[in-house]
Order: C-alpha cells, then sequence, then structure tokens
C-alpha cells in the first residue's frame, strides 16, 4: 500500500486513471459471442420446423383431405335419412287383400322449442290417451324423441288444431290386417319399425319391404332442422299371393272356433289343402291373435305359435292308413284278407296292446273301419321295422315339409336302430311318433291323389313393380304307393265314414273318405301316457273318386268326450262341404228330398232297393214327369242299398230315405203315380248321451231325426231312450248339463 501511495503522490492528479473494481458476477452475466450465436440458430430452426409443419397441415386440410373436411363441417348442418319403402301387400289365390300397408303420421317433438313441457304434456296426454308424467318426461329432454308412433288420423287431426309449439309429424307406414285374426298365424305380423316378426311377413321380409330410400336433412345451429330434400327414390316391395282361399280359411276358423268352445279344448288346428297340387287353401289355429294388435307381454307372444306348423303330436290311429297302405303296397295284405284280433288284445314287447273293444276276426278294410290296434300290429309285424321306418319316412314323416314360414318342426321319427321291443306295438298305430297337422295333410295327400307325395305349398307367386309374375318352384312330387293301392285305400276309408269310427264325417252330397284318431297325450311330470289328456283327430277327403281337397281336424285336450270319431269327425262335413262348393266341385250324391206322403198298404209288398237310381238333377216331381206311360213306378229316396229287399209296413207311415231309386208296385197296394219320400220304419232312437250340442245336431241330422234341445254342455238325458223304435214323426227331447260323462265310442 505504501508503493502505491508513493506513486500517487510523484504524479500530478491529471495523470491518474479512474478504475473500478471488477467483480466475477459482472463477468458471467455478458454471454459470449458462441453461446448468442447458437441461440440464434436454435430459435431460427424451431420457427422453421414449426412453420412447415403449420404448412403440411394447411396442405392437408386445404387439398389433400379437402373433400373430408367439407363433409364432416357439412354433417354438422346436414344429415341424410333413410325412407321406408312402402311395404308390399299380400293377398290370398282370388286377389282378396289379406295385409297392406298406408302412410299415417308418428308424432315427435323437439324438447329444446317446447315454452311449456307441462301444459304441452298435459295437452297430449288428454288426446293420445298417455300417461301425462310419461310424455313429460321426453319434452323436458335434449333430443328429439318419438312421442307416438303411428297415430291414429283422429288424433293427428286433433294435435294439428292444437298446434302446440315443437311437435313435429312424420310419415311412417302402419301394417293394416283387415280380417283381423283371419290366417294371423300364417301372415305374422310386423313390429314398430316395420320389419315382419311373424310368418310370411318374417320369411319374406327381404321379398316385401323393397329398397329403402334417402332424403337430405339440412339442420341450424341448435341442432334444428329446417329443409329437406330426396336425393334417392324408395323402391316398393313385391306383392305376394299366396294358395289360400280366404273364404275357406273363414269356414275352417269359424268351425275351429265353434268346436274349441263346445269341447273347452285348450288348442287345436285345421288344415284344408289340394292333395294333387299341395295348395293350402286353409291353415287355421287356436289359440290365436290379432296382428293388428301390438303384442304386450310374453303370454300373448306365445299366442303366435302356430299349432299346425310347429306343434308335435301323436297321430294315433290315424297312422295306421300308413301300415295298412305298406302292407298292400308290398303285397303282405288284402283288403279282404281276415284276421284274428284276438278278442282285442296282442303282447308286443313287455306289454299287451288293447282294442277299444274286444274284436274277434276282421277284414283288413274292417280293421280300418273300426280302428283295430290288435289288427293294425299285425300288418306292422309283417313289414317288420325296416320297410315301416321307410314308408313312413316316404309318407313325409319325421322332415320339414320346407314351407315358407319360421319355426316348422320336421317331427319326430327315430330310426330302427333306437327302437325298442315294445316300439312294433306302438309305431305302427302312430304311437312313439311326432308329427305335425302339416305332415298328416301330406300323408293323407298320398292316398287321396294316387299315390305321390307332394309339399305343401303356400306362396303362388310374387309381384314386383313393373315386372312379370315370379312363380315360386315346387318339388317334383315322389311316387310313394302305386295307383292301384292308394285306389284300395281310398275304399277302405270310405267304409271308416260310411260304417266305421267315422260316421259323424259323412257329408251330403259327397263320398267322403277318412281315418279317425285318438292319441294319449304323455303327463310332462310323469313321462307317461296321461289317462286324462287326448288329441282327438280326424283326417279325410272327398270326393272319393277324384278328391279335390284333404281336410285334418286336430283338437287338444277336449273336456268330456275325446274320442276322434266323436269330437273331430263332425267338423268335417261343413268344412268339405262348403270347400267343395266354393271350388265349384258338384255334388256326387243326390240331396236328400224332404217331401212325405202317407202310403196306404192293403198287404204286405216286398219292394225291391236295387233298381237304378235316378239323376241328382231329378227330384221326386221331376222323376214323376220323366216316368214312361208303361211304367207303373214311383220314386222314392233310399239309402245305399244295403239288403235288396225290405218289407213295406202295413200302416200308414212317413217314411224318408236317401238314395232315388224305382220301386215296381202293384196296382191298389201303393198310391202310385205319386211322388213320395220314404224311410226305413225300422230305425231306432240313437245313442246322444255324452255328445256337446254341435255332435248331437249333427247325428240328429244324418239320421234325419227331429230334436229339442234344453240346456248347455254335454247330453246327459234323452227321450226316447236310445235303442227305442222311431215311430213316424217321433221327436228326441235331449237334456245337457255341464257335468262330463265318459262314453265309449269311435277311436
Amino acid at each position: 500500500m505504501a508503493t502505491s501511495d508513493q506513486t500517487k503522490k510523484k504524479d500530478p492528479f491529471w495523470k491518474w486513471k479512474l478504475q473500478f473494481p471488477k467483480t466475477s458476477s459482472r463477468k458471467q452475466s455478458q454471454p459470449s459471442r458462441p453461446a448468442t450465436l447458437l441461440r440464434l440458430l436454435s430459435f431460427g430452426f424451431i420457427s422453421t420446423l414449426w412453420f412447415s409443419l403449420a404448412l403440411i397441415r394447411l396442405w392437408d386440410f386445404q387439398i389433400l383431405r379437402v373433400d373430408h373436411f367439407l363433409q364432416k363441417a357439412k354433417k354438422q348442418h346436414e344429415g341424410v335419412v333413410e325412407i321406408r319403402a312402402a311395404r308390399g301387400d299380400i293377398y290370398d289365390r282370388s286377389g282378396e287383400k289379406l295385409a297392406f300397408s298406408t302412410p299415417v303420421d308418428s308424432i315427435g317433438v323437439f324438447p329444446r322449442r317446447v315454452p311449456n313441457p307441462q301444459l304441452t304434456a298435459s295437452l297430449l296426454a288428454e288426446v293420445l290417451d298417455e300417461p301425462e308424467d310419461v310424455i313429460y318426461k321426453k319434452l323436458t329432454r335434449n333430443r328429439f324423441q318419438w312421442v307416438k308412433r303411428l297415430a291414429e288420423p283422429g288424433e293427428t287431426a286433433r294435435i294439428r288444431n292444437l298446434r302446440p309449439a315443437g311437435i313435429h309429424f312424420e310419415k311412417e307406414n302402419k301394417r293394416s290386417y283387415p280380417h283381423g285374426a283371419i290366417a294371423s298365424h300364417l301372415l305374422g305380423a310386423v313390429g314398430i319399425d316395420h320389419t315382419g316378426q311373424a310368418g310370411i311377413e318374417q320369411f319374406f321380409e327381404k321379398t316385401l319391404q323393397g329398397r329403402p330410400g334417402l332424403r337430405l336433412v339440412q339442420f341450424d345451429a341448435k341442432r334444428n332442422y329446417y329443409a329437406s330434400r330426396v336425393i334417392d327414390e324408395p323402391v316398393p316391395g313385391a306383392d305376394l299371393f299366396l294358395t289360400i282361399d280366404h273364404r275357406v280359411q273363414v269356414l275352417a276358423e269359424r268351425e275351429l272356433g265353434r268346436a274349441m268352445t263346445e269341447t273347452q279344448s285348450i288348442a287345436g288346428s285345421i288344415v284344408v289343402m289340394d292333395p294333387n297340387n299341395g295348395d293350402l287353401l286353409a291353415v287355421a289355429n287356436r289359440p290365436t291373435f290379432n296382428p293388428n294388435q301390438r303384442v304386450r307381454g310374453s303370454d300373448e307372444l306365445k299366442l303366435r305359435h302356430n299349432y299346425a306348423l310347429s306343434h308335435l303330436i301323436e297321430p294315433g290311429s290315424s297312422f295306421k292308413i300308413v301300415t295298412i297302405a305298406a302292407a298292400l303296397e308290398e303285397g303282405l295284405a288284402t283288403p279282404d284278407e281276415v284276421l284274428d284280433c284276438q278278442m282285442g288284445g296282442i303282447y308286443v314287447g313287455s306289454r299287451t296292446v288293447r282294442d277299444h273293444k274286444p274284436f274277434g276276426d276282421l277284414s283288413v278294410s274292417e280293421v280300418l273301419a273300426n280302428s283295430s290296434n290288435v289288427g293294425t300290429i299285425k300288418l306292422g309285424q309283417r313289414l317288420e321295422p325296416e320297410r315301416l321306418y321307410s314308408y313312413a319316412r316316404n309318407f313325409g314323416f319325421g322332415e320339414r315339409t320346407e314351407l315358407p314360414l319360421p319355426g316348422e318342426s320336421a317331427g319326430i321319427l327315430r330310426p330302427p336302430e333306437q327302437w325298442t321291443p315294445d316300439s312294433m306295438g306302438s309305431i305302427p298305430i302312430g304311437q312313439e311318433i311326432g308329427v305335425t297337422t302339416i305332415q298328416l295333410a301330406r300323408a293323407v295327400s298320398v292316398i287321396a291323389n294316387g299315390g305321390m307325395l307332394v309339399s305343401p305349398a303356400l306362396v303362388r307367386s310374387i309381384q314386383h313393380p313393373g315386372k312379370l309374375d315370379e312363380l315360386l318352384p315346387r318339388a317334383i312330387p315322389k311316387r310313394v304307393i302305386s295307383p292301384e293301392t292308394a285306389a284300395k285305400m281310398r275304399a277302405m276309408m270310405e267304409g271308416v265314414v260310411q260304417n266305421g269310427t267315422g260316421r259323424l264325417a259323412h257329408t251330403q252330397g259327397y263320398r267322403v273318405g277318412g281315418k279317425t284318431g285318438t292319441a294319449q297325450k304323455v303327463d310332462t311330470e310323469t313321462g307317461a301316457y296321461s289317462k286324462t289328456s287326448y288329441l282327438p283327430n280326424f283326417v279325410g277327403f272327398a270326393p272319393v273318386n277324384d278328391p279335390s281337397i284333404v281336410v285334418v281336424v286336430v283338437l287338444d285336450s277336449p273336456v268330456g268326450q275325446y274320442y276322434g270319431g266323436i269330437v273331430a269327425a263332425p267338423l268335417f262335413p261343413t268344412v268339405a262341404m262348403q270347400t267343395l262348393r266354393f271350388r265349384d266341385v258338384p255334388p256326387e250324391l243326390p240331396v236328400p228330398s224332404r217331401t212325405t206322403a202317407n202310403i196306404e198298404v192293403t198287404e204286405e209288398v216286398l219292394m225291391d232297393f236295387t233298381s237304378p237310381s235316378i239323376d241328382d238333377a231329378g227330384t221326386s216331381e221331376m222323376a214323376m214327369e220323366n216316368r214312361k206311360p208303361e211304367d207303373d213306378v214311383v220314386w222314392i229316396t233310399t239309402p245305399q242299398a244295403s239288403a235288396s229287399k225290405q218289407k213295406m209296413p202295413t200302416d200308414h207311415t212317413s217314411l224318408s230315405l236317401r238314395r232315388p231309386y224305382a220301386v215296381p208296385t202293384t196296382a191298389g197296394n201303393i198310391l202310385h203315380k205319386t211322388a213320395i219320400t220314404l224311410s226305413v220304419a225300422s230305425r231306432v232312437v240313437p245313442d246322444f248321451q255324452g255328445m256337446t250340442v254341435r255332435q248331437t245336431v249333427a247325428l240328429a241330422a244324418k239320421s234325419d231325426f227331429d230334436i229339442d234341445l234344453k240346456g248347455t254342455g254335454f247330453a246327459q238325458n234323452q227321450q226316447p231312450p236310445a235303442g227305442s223304435p222311431a215311430p213316424p214323426g217321433q221327436r228326441i227331447e235331449i237334456q245337457f248339463s255341464n257335468s262330463r260323462i265318459a262314453v265309449q265310442g269311435g277311436r
């Protein structure tokens, strides 16, 4: 320090230098030149990179994906809505409309446009008959809500008059079934979205729905649409023409409904089919439903079960036609061959199979007519399991008919290797197998049409808009039995109706053939056959010489009488006779005349009933007009000539018989040159006990008796008693009640 001070003293002040202290911190705050340059380069690089990325992104937005972003922008203000095409109509074979669609309004709401949700909900609830709180919830949500789809025209008109804010009306197609529940199981139904949910509506969904169109809708910033235009017109669906005859369908539905009420059955079906080409003319089911009404709950959904197509039953004795036809075809039996029916019992496997009543010797024809289990089992044993199974398959059992309907069952027919020793005592008589009513109709058609298996058909053609009708292809018929065997079976089945268990199927004016069946239902709890629940059925065809129709009737668990010949067979005459008239099939038998006259006889006269019958066109009076002068005869109507000689009574008698014959007379013994109607004086009062009102009326009409009915339910008492001689003009008084009487009868 001394040296420094000395220096200062030596030099003058003007030579002194101003100096400041240098600190290390000041040195660090001033960056070096290389560091500054690095920072500038980094900033420039990052800026360039960012700008390049922005340019690339802008290039992508504006050039590469401009269409994509334009469409995305449009979606915020535009939308494409599908336009449903008009659904095709469904017609019967003659052009009767069975199902069609009409445009109606559906009512929706834009909640944000509703100024007073509570008031609007109250108004809509009153008009639409809907809960107010449910509508209010819809009015207080953010997005568009449907208030009621497919509203009634009256409801739409009232709401339009009220003009509530925010309400929107949209046209939609509503499916209508003008005949209600008629053929509902065939037609099916559609849901709220207008798509098929059952029946033909479901199976032919793509054909009926057509091709939808497109509508462009424009929205504002609040998603409220303000304009729209059609950009693709919809193409209507095709129309379907069915094989069903609406008149026959109504008839079958009506008769089945009556039978269900009278017998208190839980279910049933009637199928009417043309045996020659497989056309289904009617398929009636119970329970049923109305496709115009929306299904509410699982119980109503069960009503859509197609009993004739999906429900399996044991055919019982109706299956005997297959066993007997197979035996005839194989040359193992003839209609006249006599079988020992062992007084109604045969041991097979581990059990004894019995007849409904004891039979001794019966011809094969009588085995069928009397529905003998023993006789049929003996014929089945001749066939052996393999051939019996083969014929059952050839008759169409154990496979689907391939009808264009959802839910068809193939049935149950086990191959022979799965049979037990008891099976040959069951399968020949229609047990241990499961069939549908449709399958039964197809099997009977084999006999009716001369031995060919035809496939049932439900849709005849499809009519596309602006195109020719498209005929649906059909399976080629297959030969099952020879025409000769089929003819023998038709004659034998006619005997079932004339002399056997199917007498109540007699049809006025027509020769008919048929077979009765009564199957026991299986108890689901025990697995054994029920002793209280039965499945009576009847299968038949008419006319015998040239069958035009096959009719199958099935009832499920009737109360009271349960034999097929008693509860199912009586439905056949009405359905068959009316259907034949609809199809312009003329009667082949004369209709009995109701004219009566006294016959004055001074002595017993032997009458000849074997003379040729007159033409059906001639009544008694017409026959007298056509009588030759040299013919000293009178014309009468008589039953089929079961006896060639009968004696006339010696008192004044009013008589009534069925078929017209010429009867030679002796002048002075009969009031000749007069048209008269005669009946057998030896007739007796039928047994009506246990029958329903319907069955009683049918038997009385068949027997030509006048009756007085009292009460409802089942016949309990009658006067005169059954078996009593019936004097002229005798009326029968029958008392009914709801009590059940088990009466043995035809199977």
